[in-house]
């Protein structure tokens, strides 16, 4: 673990709500703020040159650590981030501690982007079936997260920064450094991000068990009303024990440095449980109908009752909502069936938008909002 450098204990101990009590110069002596006198108290060096301050700091670190009741390294990594928030996953593979199968270590990381990713997407977007684009400030923030090892079986720990780069903080005028002290925990985009991952992975765990113990089916996780945790987040969350579903724990461990901070939670995923997430996922992705849902393709059915009026076509392409080619039904007024048929003749694509409704394998796109064709090369 790298040990804080002393610029950013102190300035961590002054945020976090620690109080200097004495300064003889040589050390200080910090306690944390409406404590006894019989509570812990941190000591530091005043110059980090000294020839044990890695020891004296690392004996500090554990202190602050203990009152914060975190890991060390979830305080270090907090510290050096200047305020971030850790998410961790403790896996339990059958090999030897801090080593995982290379397939199962991919699997679980490419769950926890997606779980920041859907999670960060759901504080704008309130779909159950996110839209595969225009996530840029998720998928920026997720880039901003940094992923760490940690001593156990194998475990994944997340450093979430508590701002991103759309938040406006204030500057502290005295040495020019961003303050995020004093700022509500709800107006920073990485404690909401988190506050929702902790939301999500609770609620789902909760729905999960409800449904293994058959009080409630599976559409529940589809209801109005309440907490609803999109299929991305769903997915993710069925993810992170590998493809064998591998029990595994993920804790969530608050940074101090802002209002709004709730105790370490630690959640226990079952393999049953991580297999009714995945169902949850995958129901709410062919079940559930989507609104303003694009699809590109050919015409490949065209049917109407007589010569003239609306019509039914099929189109086979890709939507953009789960990037896959399948077929998919739309009727159309007597106009635009008639700029189908003629695509259908010149073997040209087109493009429908309108929501989109499954009911088994059948795949409609109603309350269509546009209907067009994709001119061919030759029309350029």
């Amino acid at each position: 673990m790298i040990v804080p450098g002393l610029a950013d204990f102190t300035e961590y101990l002054r945020n976090a709500g620690w109080v200097l009590d004495d300064d003889d110069g040589r050390t200080t002596l910090w306690r944390p703020l409406d404590v006894d006198e019989n509570d812990i108290r941190v000591v530091l060096p005043t110059n980090q040159e000294v020839r044990d301050y890695s020891d004296r700091a690392m004996e500090a670190l554990r202190a602050v650590a203990f009152v914060e009741r975190r890991l060390p390294q979830e305080t270090a990594t907090d510290m050096r981030y200047g305020g971030a928030d850790n998410v961790s996953v403790r896996l339990a593979p059958d090999v030897p501690s801090g080593e995982a199968p290379l397939f199962l270590a991919y699997t679980a990381l490419t769950a926890l982007r997606s779980y920041v990713i859907a999670s960060a997407a759901s504080l704008e977007y309130k779909e159950l079936v996110l839209p595969p684009r225009r996530l840029s400030r998720a998928e920026s923030y997720a880039s901003q997260t940094r992923v760490s090892t940690q001593a156990g079986s194998f475990i994944l720990s997340l450093a979430l920064p508590l701002k991103d780069t759309y938040d406006s903080i204030n500057t502290d005028p005295h040495n020019g450094q961003e303050v995020i002290a004093g700022v509500p925990g709800d107006g920073l985009f990485g404690r909401r991000v988190t506050n929702r991952m902790l939301l999500a992975a609770e609620t789902a765990q909760k729905l999960a068990r409800s449904v293994s113990e058959g009080d409630t089916p599976l559409s529940v996780f589809g209801e109005v009303g309440g907490q609803r945790i999109n299929a991305t987040e769903l997915e993710a969350l069925g993810s992170l024990g590998g493809p064998d579903r591998d029990v595994y724990q993920i804790r969530f461990a608050q940074s101090p440095m802002v209002a709004g901070t709730s105790q370490p939670r630690r959640l226990r995923i079952t393999p049953g449980e991580q297999r009714i997430l995945h169902e949850a996922a995958d129901f709410l992705r062919t079940r559930q109908p989507r609104a303003n849902v694009t699809v590109i393709g050919l015409v490949v059915r065209l049917f109407r009752e007589g010569k003239f009026g609306k019509g039914e076509v099929v189109i086979q392409g890709v939507d953009d909502d789960t990037g896959q080619e399948r077929r998919v039904r739309v009727e159309l007024a007597e106009s635009d069936y008639n700029v189908a048929v003629n695509a259908h003749k010149q073997g040209l694509q087109v493009s429908a938008v309108g929501d989109l409704d499954v009911r088994g394998t059948r795949r409609s796109l109603r309350h269509l909002s546009s209907f067009s064709v994709i001119p061919g090369l030759e029309e350029y």
